[in-house]
């Protein structure tokens, strides 16, 4: 990847993503009984090499948990990029995924944790799913080791935990909750554990 590739990729996923967020934001005020909750034991700093890791519900996770954010943190933790699966990366979804900060799971180059490691170190933030696919909590089954390789690879990362509950809608008009928790892990975690850290954002409240 050369340094021109590099900073065109670095500001096309920066707005490309923060301009989903937006919209993303606004379709929630309309649509969904949105709860953001924010706890940071200190300011979002762009420089430091940061990693996130979520639950999975919807295909609207990756926009929706920066919702939470005010603009100007917004701006701050952007660019990210989010491990997204391989074979539905490289599918007709190939643009708005990579424009919004999404790189495939496996394959060559820069993808799955190695592509995590890289983009970390780079200038981005990292963000993962541990449990790779979408999940509801009553079918929750083991994380992949992924998450765990790559804190492994980057000591020192700040760790970023979200966790996401969207309600089921019960009817076309009705306004179902959402809950975007958005936290610190805290520094007893054990990182080298992907079940630990999913339990820590499961029980988070």
């Amino acid at each position: 990847m050369t340094k021109k590739y590099k900073s065109f990729d670095w500001y096309f996923t920066r707005w490309g993503g923060n301009i989903a967020v937006c919209t993303v934001r606004l379709w929630l005020y309309f649509t969904r009984d949105t709860k953001y909750k924010i706890e940071l034991t200190k300011p979002i700093d762009s420089r430091e090499i940061t990693i996130m890791a979520s639950n999975h519900q919807t295909l609207l996770d990756p926009p929706a948990v920066f919702a939470a954010l005010k603009f100007g943190d917004l701006l701050k933790i952007s660019p990210v990029k989010f491990m997204t699966w391989h074979k539905y990366y490289n599918s007709i979804y190939k643009f708005p995924l990579y424009a919004t900060g999404c790189y495939p799971s496996h394959g060559n180059g820069f993808t799955g944790v190695k592509g995590a490691v890289h983009f970390a170190k780079n200038g981005y933030r990292s963000f993962i799913f541990p449990e790779g696919k979408r999940t509801r909590p009553n079918n929750r089954g083991d994380a992949y080791p992924g998450v765990s390789e790559i804190l492994s690879q980057v000591p020192g990362a700040r760790l970023i935990l979200v966790h996401l509950d969207w309600e089921k809608r019960k009817s076309l008009m009705s306004r179902p909750k959402l809950l975007i928790h958005f936290f610190d892990a805290s520094d007893n975690l054990d990182r080298a554990n992907p079940n630990e850290i999913m339990n820590a954002i499961y029980n988070s409240n």
